[in-house]
């Protein structure tokens, strides 16, 4: 099974290949860090002596969570080496921004899932304990560290409806993978049930609840130095009109955006209305930021200290990082990724500051945590797809108009957000007190094997 697994997975590299050296030649993607993909790491993460934790996490959403996990586990195991792998270029930028603290060069790009790298990453780090954040599934990389006695976890993982659908035709297979795991935590009761029928040891699986909901306390650490530097440098507190932040937007949602803030802005009263665009992606921050230009808008760029603040109409956000902390200066936060049906992204940012939340109809990507705000009354939804932009345009802007008009609707729907976020905490300590049982297990199993 393995072997076959490894011989498709090379296929499929080869076949997109073309594709690959496209992207990496375009965006700079997948170049960043390819000895590591490969197996090749730095000096700095050699096995020291210490005992390892290896967390894993794919993107910025995952590698943001980790955050209280790796703070919490740091201050009950002191002596324990933290080191922290991601998937994408995003994901890597934010883990060095955040991580630092917990030694240099402690980050690193995670490896092509075949053995011989798996051996050599594993052979280089030794890590006592390995935590994959959601349901990331790789197979080889599983199977040698079983093999090393490497202790396992799934940490905050889920299985949509759309995965689950493909997961459980290879419930034979994905049984074998499972076993390497020794405990599987996901976020509910819907995530257990489906991953104990895709294989898993029903004995294994523990329902944590979402650790995503647990940020706030390493984020606002972090927030309060990014805020100084956001309001020196774009006056977001500081000058007239509202401002509706708009992150995490992706292709065919800026264009709509723009259309809602002209509508706007041509209300009487509401004629200051800023807006801050954030794409999700940052080989997008400079097409943005010449589309908003190329419509009319006088646009200022995080990154541009050479234009003036001031009388700019919209703020590209082309910094890593920041969103999170930029959300505590909106009047409104407009979550992206959900005017185009791609699933959105977290809610949970502009929740944390009270802010009241609108996003658009597709938000199928964080299932719980939005019928959560729906029931609490926490988000506002615009039911208009993107076959009518013309439509999603002028519902979006009535929302926009009617909740820049009442303050007392805006802080009413922001409390609800926190409210839900503050009534929903709690997984993250679940979580670090099962890995600090298991990293107990493993490295006092560790000193009496050496001793033996």
């Amino acid at each position: 099974m393995y072997s076959l697994y490894s011989f498709l997975l090379v296929t499929w590299v080869l076949l997109l290949s073309p594709v690959l050296l496209y992207r990496a030649w375009r965006y700079g993607k997948y170049l960043p860090g390819l000895p590591e993909r490969f197996g090749r790491l730095p000096e700095s993460l050699r096995f020291d002596g210490r005992p390892t934790i290896w967390f894993h996490s794919c993107s910025v959403g995952e590698t943001l969570s980790v955050q209280t996990l790796a703070h919490d586990l740091h201050e009950l195991f002191p002596e324990a080496r933290l080191v922290f792998s991601t998937i994408t270029k995003t994901g890597q930028a934010i883990a060095k921004q955040r991580f630092a603290k917990y030694g240099e060069g402690c980050t690193f790009y995670f490896p092509l899932d075949l053995s011989s790298i798996a051996n050599r990453i594993l052979d280089w780090i030794r890590p006592s304990l390995l935590v994959i954040i959601d349901t990331e599934i790789w197979p080889n990389v599983l199977r040698e560290a079983k093999r090393r006695g490497v202790t396992v976890v799934m940490a905050n993982g889920r299985v949509s409806a759309q995965s689950f659908r493909f997961y459980r035709w290879a419930r034979p297979v994905l049984h074998q993978v499972f076993r390497n795991y020794s405990l599987l935590m996901v976020k509910s009761e819907e995530d257990a049930a489906r991953i104990r029928q895709m294989g898993a040891d029903p004995g294994k699986v523990l329902v944590s609840g979402n650790i995503k909901y647990d940020r706030d306390v390493v984020e606002k650490d972090v927030s309060e130095t990014v805020a100084l530097s956001l309001e020196r440098d774009l006056a977001l507190g500081s000058a007239p009109g509202h401002l509706i932040v708009a992150g995490s937007t992706h292709p065919g949602e800026e264009l709509v955006l723009m259309d809602v803030l002209r509508r706007v802005r041509r209300r009487t009263g509401l004629e200051q209305t800023r807006m801050m665009l954030v794409p999700r992606h940052p080989e997008r921050f400079g097409a943005v930021a010449e589309l908003a230009a190329g419509s009319g808008f006088r646009v200022k760029r995080r990154s541009d200290s050479s234009s003036p603040a001031q009388g700019a109409e919209i703020i590209v956000l082309d910094t890593l990082g920041e969103l999170a902390t930029a959300y505590r200066f909106a009047t409104i936060a407009f979550v992206g990724g959900t005017l185009i049906p791609h699933g959105g992204q977290s809610v949970l940012e502009p929740a944390l500051y009270a802010k009241p939340i609108v996003t658009g109809p597709s938000m199928e990507n964080f299932p719980q945590i939005i019928d959560d705000f729906r029931a609490h009354r926490a988000v506002l939804q615009i039911q208009s797809s993107d076959v009518d932009k013309e439509a999603q345009a002028k519902e979006l802007a009535e929302v926009f108009i009617s909740l820049l008009e009442d303050e007392s609707a805006r802080a009413t729907l922001g409390r609800a957000a926190q409210s839900v976020l503050e009534g929903s905490k709690g997984a993250a300590r679940f979580t670090v007190e099962r890995l600090a049982g298991l990293y107990r297990a493993c490295t006092i199993g560790n000193k009496t094997a050496s001793h033996a």
